[in-house]
């Protein structure tokens, strides 16, 4: 396996850029005043975008260092840049509520242009469609209008915490299924077509255990990261990043237990 990456380090709260063929590259940075970091976008060649629970930070992919800083709220679990240069915010609460899902939409400025809500008490990942939004909400994926409508719902046996979730192109859906610890495809009905990556469909070093952030690269390959549990000290306990072939073969792994406890958070760059 070779990829250069960001990484988010949950256990150790820290942020890296690690070359997987070369331990002693790029940098590491403590996220101490960025805490919960989970989301991460490129959204320029020097530039990712890195939400955190207050809010989000623009840092400088070569060196890591801080670029800009908005922080306003409290619980936020993804953000996305978009082309034309506004950001969503999704989280729990922002609005000072209780039991809400929150989605807000800032401009160029970073002013508030528009928010919606609705009754919900989990939401991590966001993920926009062309007709509205994913939402990983504990046990199912919440297909929404823009609106935050509910439209329809993804389910498998087995999700718990699910993390991410990811449309092709061809309406189907990729779900990593968080404490389930597989990936899950839908088809463009909602319908379940199968899964992979968990027990007994890979070997045991592997461990999978809660799949978080993956990435499905322009070859089709999908990179995953098989997060290990809180703490700092949970890099031996299994395989850290996996790659899947497009059709679910896993094509091999990657670790680096000394540096890296709880890999939950990937981007290539």
């Amino acid at each position: 396996m070779t990829q250069q990456l960001l990484a988010i380090d949950e256990g150790r709260q820290r942020l890296h850029l690690i070359d997987t063929q070369n331990p002693e590259a790029g940098w590491s940075r403590d996220m101490a005043d960025f805490p919960l970091p989970r989301a991460l976008q490129r959204i320029s060649p020097q530039r990712v975008l890195v939400g955190f629970d207050r809010g989000f930070v623009e840092l400088d992919i070569e060196t890591g260092d801080v670029l800009h800083v908005c922080e306003r709220w409290t619980g936020v679990t993804a953000v996305q840049r978009l082309d034309d240069g506004c950001t969503l915010v999704a989280g729990m609460d922002l609005d000072g509520g209780n039991n809400g899902i929150n989605l807000l939409k800032l401009d160029r400025d970073l002013y508030l242009m528009a928010g919606v809500r609705r009754e919900g008490d989990y939401v991590r990942g966001m993920t926009r469609t062309d007709s509205g939004y994913l939402l990983c909400t504990n046990d199912h994926i919440l297909e929404t209008d823009f609106a935050l409508q509910p439209v329809r719902k993804l389910a498998a046996p087995g999700f718990e915490h699910a993390w991410k979730a990811h449309r092709y192109a061809d309406g189907s859906t990729l779900v990593s299924a968080g404490y389930g610890g597989f990936m899950a495809r839908f088809d463009a009905d909602g319908q379940l077509a199968g899964t992979f990556g968990g027990k007994g469909q890979v070997p045991d070093d592997v461990a999978p255990f809660f799949y978080a952030s993956f990435v499905v690269l322009e070859n089709g390959h999908i990179l995953v990261a098989n997060w290990q549990g809180h703490g700092e000290d949970n890099g031996h306990k299994g395989r850290q990043l996996l790659e899947f072939s497009a059709d679910g073969g896993l094509l091999g792994s990657w670790s680096d237990a000394e540096k890296i406890s709880s890999l939950q958070g990937i981007l290539p760059v």
